[in-house]
């Protein structure tokens, strides 16, 4: 009787359980003193014109990883762009820093999304952040790439496969996150279409 309930207890949970497609398909960073190049490959079981409306969602950022304690929009630049502000904290191992960025938009609609940072107002010396997209029958690809300059030290003990590990985990939350943003939205419109007689 006993496992039998074990055995139902463990069925619900599963169900209740949501199933994520978002797969991390590979990740490099590579580092040379205060230099750090990510690359990555994610992919999102959605629709890409879903995946980058939830990507542009910078006022949900907090929601879409734990890393982020602050994300908004901010006024446009003077040319039109717009321009957001993003606090993330986070720690590898002993050592933890918070990472303030305001950062320009250039956005090529539907296909590609690059946050450039204004140096002047971050934590960082320079940073460029590009997400592509590439859509696949009813899933997207999503080619991640960010150079990054910190402008500040980062202990030299902290080496390549500790900074991959702790961004590894938090790409595969956000990657679920957005999954799971661009499909509310795409069934929220869907809802919103469909004819009632």
């Amino acid at each position: 009787m006993t496992r039998t309930i074990y055995c139902a207890v463990a069925l619900l949970c599963f169900i209740a359980t949501p199933v994520s497609g978002a797969e991390v398909e590979w990740l490099e960073v590579k580092r040379k003193d205060g230099h750090i190049d990510i690359r990555s490959e994610i992919v999102i079981d959605a629709p890409s014109p879903s995946v980058y409306d939830a990507l542009l969602e910078y006022d949900k950022f907090a929601e879409v990883n734990d890393s982020f304690t602050e994300s908004r929009y901010l006024d446009p630049a003077p040319d039109g762009a717009p321009r957001i502000y993003t606090k993330i904290e986070g720690c590898i191992w002993f050592f933890c820093k918070t990472v303030e960025r305001y950062a320009r938009l250039e956005l090529i609609p539907r296909w590609q999304i690059t946050a450039i940072a204004e140096p002047e107002k971050s934590d960082a010396k320079s940073s460029v952040e590009r997400w592509t997209l590439i859509a696949k029958e009813e899933t997207t690809i999503i080619d991640y790439h960010h150079e990054i300059e910190t402008g500040f030290w980062v202990p030299p003990l902290i080496g390549v496969w500790a900074i991959r590990g702790t961004i590894k985990r938090s790409t595969i939350e956000a990657a679920e996150r957005i999954e799971q943003m661009a499909n509310d939205s795409l069934t929220k419109d869907n809802a919103t279409t469909q004819v009632v007689y």
